[in-house]
């Protein structure tokens, strides 16, 4: 009988170790909060546009124009059109991230998970793309050379050794709009070609858009004494 006493002490010594190693659940999430939220700063009934999310970044701290968390905020969230969020994706994202307050927002907005610089390659090749998709105007399927001028700055977040003379050789450059393939390909050459003007890891026949190519040439020709 005493060792069967021992034997049952122990199963509940043992569980008791399991469930104290058992994390602790979640904050319950408020989803009317969530809904209010969003009707607080939507300018129509089921969008959240460019005035109410600048709306929303005045409230959280955070610069519109220049602040790269506004859009790893939307990208979060799980934005799919043009400079907006649907009501849908607003209840959807912020019940999955667990943000049912402007306090919590803040605090998430200002915090690691909305800072891409701190994403893995594979999650800011996500990021970086979605970054050209929600920058469009309408339905275009491309934006112009003077809004990346403005965008990549913001959304390269520091991983790019062409930044610069990209930007330099695309404001003399014909070309006046920019495709998802070259944006997408510009963060790719940026992981696997050296800095201008030795360009080390360039390819000729890499595949690489015409944009960059043109782009090696113009600066290795700069180069030549």
């Amino acid at each position: 009988m005493a060792a069967q006493l021992r034997a049952a002490a122990a199963r509940r010594l043992r569980s008791g170790s399991r469930s104290e190693r058992r994390p602790p659940e979640p904050p319950a999430v408020e989803p009317e909060k969530i809904v209010k939220m969003f009707e607080a700063y939507a300018e129509e009934e089921d969008c959240l546009g460019m005035e109410g999310l600048c709306g929303l970044c005045e409230a959280v701290g955070i610069d519109p124009e220049t602040d790269v968390r506004l859009l790893c905020l939307c990208w979060r969230v799980g934005a799919k059109k043009p400079s907006m969020i649907l009501r849908e994706e607003w209840n959807e994202g912020m019940c999955r991230l667990r943000l049912d307050s402007l306090e919590k927002l803040k605090k998430f907005v200002l915090g690691e998970l909305c800072d891409p610089s701190n994403l893995d390659q594979k999650q800011f090749r996500d990021f970086f793309k979605f970054t050209f998709l929600f920058s469009r105007e309408g339905t275009h399927r491309t934006i112009e050379k003077d809004l990346v001028a403005d965008l990549l700055p913001i959304a390269i977040c520091g991983r790019s050794c062409h930044e610069e003379t990209f930007l330099k050789f695309l404001e003399a450059s014909s070309t006046t709009r920019v495709t998802l393939d070259q944006w997408c390909s510009f963060l790719e050459f940026s992981v696997k070609v050296g800095a201008a003007p030795g360009f080390e890891g360039y390819e000729e026949d890499g595949a690489w858009p015409l944009l960059l190519d043109e782009y090696v040439e113009q600066l290795k020709a700069d180069a030549v004494p």
